[in-house]
């Protein structure tokens, strides 16, 4: 990761919710991005299925790689996560963390981007294969200049722990769900804080329908939020950054309008006593995804 690590950075995932037809929609999904760069998220999430279909594997990516092209601020001063492990054909998911296929992907994912990612990170975990083969494929993809780093996502505590001894303390970022709805996930916070891993809580407004009314479900984020002037959305984020020095939330955006309004999370200085009534309140329904 590189210094100094911001507070906020920016998933991708909503700017491939629908295909782009010409170089004009290309353009002003690049500028939802360009907008997080200068605002200072400059951490970008993506991954190889964030796409329209299982035909456009790999749009996402495109989209991000343009925008990193083309920002004014420059490619070094950008961090650029994908994931892999994942796999699309017709409406059919499934996961295929097997060394051939993370090999495989990481490969396609350097392409689509254009560019060497900062770093990989297995998508969902396929808990029938090998743990191991596949921390060791990651290792094997950075080691062959496939990617800059190693991460993992949607991962235990255990899972961690061991793929951390398999990478011999080489993983960089966890990506898991961490949120208002969700927070069974402070033994890995925990980890990662011990260990120097940049952890990135993913859909930290809970998601969907949630993340608007945010402050009608939890009362306490929008009491704290009029305390100091804003949203309760904000709040949730700056409690997030507030969470360890490492832990970055990554909020999707699909307009520059929400990306200004969210840069106030950078702002707000949460007391410790806030962070600590924010942390306590009662979780909501959890993640929608199996795990």
């Amino acid at each position: 990761m590189r210094d100094p690590w911001p507070r906020i950075g920016v998933g991708a995932m909503p700017l491939s919710r629908t295909l782009y037809h010409s170089s004009e929609e290309l353009a002003s999904r690049t500028a939802v991005l360009h907008a997080a760069f200068d605002a200072g998220f400059t951490v970008v999430d993506t991954a190889d299925v964030y796409a329209p279909s299982a035909e456009t594997v790999g749009h996402n990516e495109r989209i991000v790689g343009e925008a990193v092209r083309t920002w004014s601020g420059g490619r070094d001063s950008l961090f650029v996560l994908t994931k892999n492990g994942l796999r699309r054909e017709g409406d059919h998911w499934w996961r295929d963390n097997s060394r051939d296929w993370m090999l495989t992907a990481a490969e396609r994912s350097a392409d689509a981007l254009g560019f060497t990612p900062d770093c990989t990170a297995v998508h969902r975990l396929n808990r029938e294969q090998s743990w191991d083969e596949c921390v060791l494929a990651l290792c094997e993809a950075r080691d062959t200049g496939l990617t800059g780093s190693i991460g993992l996502s949607n991962v235990t505590a255990d899972e961690l722990r061991r793929a951390w001894q398999v990478s011999e303390g080489s993983v960089v970022v966890v990506e898991n769900e961490h949120s208002p709805r969700r927070r069974d996930d402070q033994a890995v916070i925990d980890f990662c804080g011990e260990h120097g891993i940049t952890y990135l809580p993913w859909s930290p407004l809970g998601g969907g329908n949630e993340a608007a009314a945010l402050g009608d479900i939890y009362p306490a984020f929008a009491l704290i939020a009029a305390a100091h002037d804003t949203t309760a959305q904000v709040v949730a984020l700056a409690w997030l950054a507030a969470l360890g020095q490492r832990v970055i939330p990554v909020p999707g955006f699909s307009r520059v309008e929400t990306v200004h309004a969210s840069a106030a999370a950078q702002r707000v200085q949460l007391t410790p006593h806030e962070v600590a009534t924010l942390s306590a309140v009662a979780p909501g329904a959890g993640s929608v995804f199996p795990d």
